[in-house]
């Protein structure tokens, strides 16, 4: 008999051509796809999302948590803070009355619950105590990002996950919002009560296991998602850049992600602002994305207002792209640039490679395993340093090219099927164990 998986995830369940959900969601739809040809196991999903057009995955049964937050679109990355932190509490109890139902109707052996991230999944002490073996996917490690972006490096991930732990010793975190007790108890609870915690990078385990000294490395996995499926350009990148509007004749830099603060495009912006105080050559930037989660809407008026100080760098603020369009933008691109604050792997960035893109990238926690010099350069996340990386790399004029195909044959060998097929093996032998 065949195990049974049931897949857990607050992102899972929308049309992520038309939601802006981020990486989560595409990975885990792109597990769900890639499960659903290979069939490891029964699959079962839970998601907030509709679930239209998820019955098209031939095996694959879907269910909707439902929510409702007062005042919200229906989308989660228009919620408020204390609105997301009501959606993940409803989720948590949805979650953990189908795996209730679940239990009592066929019983917890050879069955596995994977959660698809820490806030957005359900309760993992209940979770356990109810009999379930459970893995979770970390897209993010939000201690990691606190201590990162909002104390910008003040404290570490390890020292602030002391701290947390310390005062909700004594009671503190109890008095505190919500948001602060899904942040730091919940993935505290995540990594007391999971089996296994499954990361994209080395550095993303070292500091997790910093953080949580009790984890070994066996029970910490590391699962580089490579590169998602995805279209091809339409037309040769000549062609686009006419179709596009863009200017001949001038180097063009894309930035795919949400606008959101840890992606850090105000730092590409007040980079390229000093690039043009020192006699930078006039370039286009194209920044897509759409303004998604707490801070996206305030930090998009930020960005417009940066774009304005510029005067020969024209910035062309494209929305958010998927499919073809997305496609087509990587082929009329000379540069990619990926200059966030804080990320985990890098979806958008392994994509661009495989469009053949040379990059520059922040020190983000896969940037050492993903650039290499012959095909990019990383730089602190600053705008002096991004800036200095934009110079050199601009100025490698026809060899920018060579190593846009050098970055396309390093990133041919990430396939994210690969990648699936492996976890899919760990969770059947996490199945397997009760």
């Amino acid at each position: 008999m065949k195990a049974k998986l049931i897949f857990a995830g607050a992102h899972l369940g929308y049309d992520l051509a038309q939601d802006p959900l981020g990486g989560g969601g595409q990975v885990g739809l792109h597990l769900v796809r890639r499960w659903s040809e290979t069939q490891p196991f029964e699959l079962l999903v839970l998601g907030s999302g509709p679930g239209e057009g998820w019955d098209s995955f031939p095996g694959v049964e879907y269910r909707e948590v439902r929510w409702h937050v007062r005042g919200s679109s229906g989308r989660p990355t228009d919620l408020t803070v204390r609105g997301y932190a009501r959606f993940c509490r409803q989720f948590e109890r949805g979650v953990l009355a189908e795996l209730a139902e679940f239990a009592g109707e066929r019983g917890v052996a050879r069955s596995c619950v994977l959660q698809n991230d820490v806030c957005e999944g359900g309760e993992f002490a209940a979770i356990r105590a109810r009999g379930f073996p459970q893995a979770t996917i970390l897209h993010v490690d939000v201690v990691d990002y606190v201590a990162s972006v909002y104390l910008r490096g003040l404290l570490s991930a390890r020292s602030l996950a002391r701290v947390a732990r310390a005062v909700d010793r004594v009671g503190g975190l109890r008095l505190a919002p919500d948001v602060l007790r899904l942040i730091f108890r919940k993935q505290e609870s995540c990594a007391r009560h999971c089996d296994l915690l499954v990361v994209p990078s080395s550095d993303m385990r070292r500091v997790l296991r910093e953080a949580y000294p009790w984890r070994t490395p066996d029970d910490v996995l590391v699962v580089p998602w490579g590169a998602l499926p995805a279209a091809e350009p339409s037309v040769a990148g000549t062609e686009v850049r006419r179709r596009l509007g863009l200017p001949a004749g001038r180097p063009v830099l894309v930035v795919l992600s949400r606008i959101s603060p840890e992606k850090g495009h105000d730092l590409l912006l007040r980079a390229l602002y000093l690039r043009e105080e020192r006699g930078g050559t006039p370039l286009t930037v194209v920044i897509c994305g759409a303004p998604a989660y707490m801070h996206g809407r305030g930090y998009m008026a930020k960005l417009e207002r940066l774009a304005k100080r510029l005067r020969e760098t024209e910035v062309i603020f494209a929305g958010y792209v998927a499919g073809q369009r997305k496609a087509d933008l990587l082929a009329a691109a000379d540069l990619y640039v990926f200059p966030s604050r804080h990320e985990s792997y890098g979806l958008t960035l392994v994509e661009a490679m495989r469009h053949g893109l040379p990059v520059l990238t922040t020190a983000h926690r896969s940037a050492g395993e993903l650039v290499r010099p012959e095909f990019g350069r990383v730089v602190s996340a600053r705008p002096e340093e991004l800036a200095r990386g934009l110079q050199e790399l601009l100025s490698r004029g026809a060899d920018l090219a060579d190593m846009g195909r050098r970055a396309k044959q390093f990133a041919e060998g990430l396939a994210f099927d690969r990648a699936a097929d492996s976890l899919a093996e760990e969770l059947t032998k996490l199945a397997g164990q009760r």
